[in-house]
């Protein structure tokens, strides 16, 4: 099991579904900080998708105050129209969601 960062996003002209993210596959299975990524990418929500189905974990990272901060765990969604989407996990702390990351 591998684990990526998503580390900002792109969201629809709708502005309420995220349509790219821009992450990273963890540089040797780093988990903890400073939490590096091989190479940061943007993707679709598709990709992410896919990636979250093979098993492979994906979670929020953000950058505050000079520290790394690992946010909660991210998984697929699918919305009434039948699109696939990106949510967190239930009861995430203000502040770490997909909503809160940097946009692109």
């Amino acid at each position: 099991m591998a684990l990526f960062f998503i580390e900002a996003v792109r969201f629809d002209d709708s502005g309420e579904r995220v349509a790219k993210v821009r992450w990273g596959r963890s540089k040797g299975g780093q988990v903890m900080p400073p939490a590096v990524v091989d190479q940061l990418q943007e993707a679709d929500v598709s990709a992410v998708w896919e990636t979250i189905t093979n098993g492979d974990e994906v979670v929020t990272k953000f950058q505050r105050d000079n520290a790394i901060i690992l946010g909660p765990k991210v998984v697929g969604i699918m919305y009434e129209d039948g699109m696939p989407g990106l949510s967190t996990e239930v009861d995430v702390v203000y502040g770490s969601r997909l909503a809160d990351l940097p946009q692109f």
